[in-house]
């Protein structure tokens, strides 16, 4: 077991999560022996990448319980290096190494930040994927400078998919140039070139089908623990590709999208134990970033979309987090390698979660509170950020009061509960916060030796306010609920105000503020969508007429202090039809899904086949004037008919 201390003097935490888990000796994370970490370094000569890779900044002795993926230990190009260095990479740690490394001297030099992945379990974590050389992309003629290049991160993908295949004369052929499943082997991941998927679909053609594909290459191990997204009619990954990239074969533009494809760890994207998906998706983007420079041809500009469907609730949501500024670096430096990038991000499904609280001119002195429902039978911890606005000398005092009156001030780490203060220029550069950490409210029969419990019921946070100036406060509560078809571990904790509308006066569900309640929809934004220099798009329910489409009651809104969402794009077909159509795992199959998810690569695709939208539908006048510039950005885009969707004779 692994000790440390971090909070036993006036430090200030670089790495609030890291710490909790070295604390909690990682005891409600799945097993595994390295962890991803997304590191921010120091910028500097002295911090310089060479340094950093070489690992000079640490004893000799703590060498050995780091490791550098290979996609990090050289520059995507010398000459960008040097015009914009990159100093946001992924590293990877020794789970028993960690509370040594953290308070070595070189660490805390020289890591600025932290965020921390799911543990991974093998030794040899963080070789791949690169562990044969690209392939040679050779397109015909007539295609270069007609391409573009799709790519989607995201979990679960159906690979063997004829919708992500293109018809070569009498045979088809993959349209995936590169797969990355980094959840595979153990071993940081498993690459998949296009030419091992077509030769997989060839061999079991006629006869263990799909299936076999997924058994020989990966993505069905049903001897393995765990969720499996291909044995399940419907996949999150495989309808967010088909809704981006997705053709009958017959259709010939489907050669101008060659997709690339990162498929995330299960346990990065459909666990709630604490885990978070910003390193993978780091990892990810880095990823897709080299292998497009390497189907790039001499003479091409390669435009890529990517797209991410997820919304995180924690972070600042200024802009400022590592993720969001390494995406808005790629975006800004790309198109000087010829691979100039958008990317698309989903809003998020939380305008309803009573998961945002906003307090407004919170004066010096003052104290204000909320109050924080956990609810029973939940096997995750949940967790809590409370960020101030980034003004100079801003200093709250936090206390954390249990439903049998127990009191836990900040600075507070222990195994049950955690009150953690980090102001601005730790954690963040910009804005203090303030975690707080409980323990589940049940016991996991999954996990032994059994973890500690908290009562469930009312929680009351208590915020003084100890600087001069008057404070804007925002708390998010992170996400803790079991996505869809997984055991059932978390319950999402919430803030519970009596003042709160939840239903107006005939029962229907209230879909925008109004009142005096500290728990807003304003705000729900996805933590990693606001950036600068990314789409962020929300989603919108079609209805009979135009002038009656409304923003989905889910898709989170935007506050004044973020950038709204770019544009709204169908999310539920109608009224009576949930979701937009798209593809299920295995060919042939339709499935609906619901969600900004399916907004977002709608968007991807519109950009990669009409360039950035010009016309939209305005949005509903049932919408509040002053909602719509958060919920609707731009305005509705309706595609109509809907995007490629007639699955060759099996029109709809």
């Amino acid at each position: 077991m692994s000790t440390h201390t971090p909070f036993n003097n006036s430090a200030s935490p670089a790495h609030p999560y890291l710490d909790w888990a070295i604390a909690t000796n990682f005891a409600y994370l799945r097993p595994g022996e390295w962890i991803p970490l997304l590191v921010e370094t120091e910028s500097g000569p002295e911090n310089s990448r060479g340094r950093f890779i070489s690992l000079e900044w640490l004893e000799t002795a703590s060498r050995d319980d780091i490791r550098i993926p290979h996609l990090f230990r050289q520059p995507l190009s010398e000459e960008l290096e040097s015009l914009h260095p990159v100093t946001i990479y992924v590293m990877l740690i020794r789970r028993e190494g960690a509370g040594a490394l953290v308070a070595d001297g070189g660490w805390q030099q020289t890591i600025r930040r932290a965020e921390m992945g799911p543990p991974m379990p093998d030794a040899a974590a963080g070789e791949g994927p690169f562990n044969e050389p690209p392939t040679i992309d050779t397109p015909d003629a007539a295609v270069v400078n007609q391409r573009v290049l799709m790519a989607v991160i995201d979990e679960g993908i159906a690979y063997a998919h004829r919708r992500f295949a293109a018809r070569a004369g009498t045979a088809i052929q993959t349209r995936i140039r590169y797969l990355w499943q980094q959840d595979e082997a153990g071993t940081g991941g498993n690459e998949l070139t296009g030419a091992q998927i077509d030769l997989a679909v060839n061999a079991n053609a006629s006869g263990a089908g799909e299936e076999g594909v997924y058994r020989a290459l990966g993505g069905l191990e049903m001897n393995a623990d765990g969720y499996k997204p291909l044995a399940r009619r419907r996949s999150h990954g495989t309808s967010v590709l088909d809704l981006a990239a997705g053709y009958e074969p017959a259709v010939p533009k489907g050669k101008q999208r060659p997709i690339i494809v990162v498929d995330m760890p299960e346990a990065a994207v459909g666990d709630p134990a604490g885990s978070t998906l910003n390193a993978h998706a780091h990892w990810g983007l880095a990823y897709i970033v080299a292998r497009a420079i390497s189907m790039c041809q001499p003479d091409e500009v390669l435009p890529v979309m990517v797209n991410i469907s997820y919304g995180p609730h924690e972070g600042p949501h200024d802009g400022s987090s590592m993720l969001e500024r390494f995406m808005d670096y790629l975006v800004q430096v790309t198109p000087l390698l010829r691979i100039p990038m958008k990317i698309f991000l989903a809003a998020g499904n939380y305008r309803q979660s009573r998961t945002h609280a906003h307090i407004a001119s919170l004066q010096a002195s003052a104290t204000t509170t909320l109050q924080w429902r956990l609810q029973p039978c939940t096997m995750t911890p949940s967790f809590m950020e409370i960020w101030l606005s980034p003004t100079a000398g801003a200093s709250v005092q936090v206390t954390l009061i249990a439903p049998d009156g127990r009191q836990f001030a900040a600075p507070t780490f222990g195994p049950t509960i955690s009150v953690l203060y980090a102001p601005a220029g730790t954690y963040s550069a910009l804005r203090s916060v303030v975690f707080l950490f409980v323990a589940p409210t049940a016991v996991d029969p999954w996990i032994e030796p059994a973890n500690p419990i908290v009562p469930s019921g009312l929680w009351t946070v208590t915020i003084k306010n100890t600087s001069q100036t008057p404070l804007d406060i925002d708390a998010w509560i992170r996400r803790s609920d079991t996505p869809g078809g997984r055991r059932a571990k978390g319950r999402q904790s919430y803030f519970d105000d009596p003042s709160y509308q939840r239903f107006d006066a005939n029962g229907r569900p209230t879909e925008f503020d109004g009142g005096t309640s500290y728990v807003m929809r304003q705000g729900t934004l996805s933590g990693i969508a606001t950036g600068q220099r990314t789409h962020v798009i929300g989603a919108f329910q079609r209805a009979a007429t135009p002038c009656t489409w409304m923003p989905a009651a889910y898709s989170s809104e935007a506050s004044a202090a973020m950038r709204a969402p770019n544009w709204l794009l169908p999310g539920d077909d109608s009224t009576a039809c949930w979701g937009a159509l798209g593809a299920g795992t295995r060919s042939g199959a339709r499935v609906a899904m619901s969600g900004t998810s399916v907004a977002a690569p709608q968007a991807a695709r519109n950009f990669a086949d009409l360039g950035p939208p010009g016309v939209f539908v305005q949005v509903s006048n049932r919408v509040p004037v002053a909602d719509q510039p958060w919920v609707a950005g731009a305005g509705l885009i309706n595609v109509q008919p809907p995007l490629d969707r007639d699955w060759g004779n099996n029109r709809p």
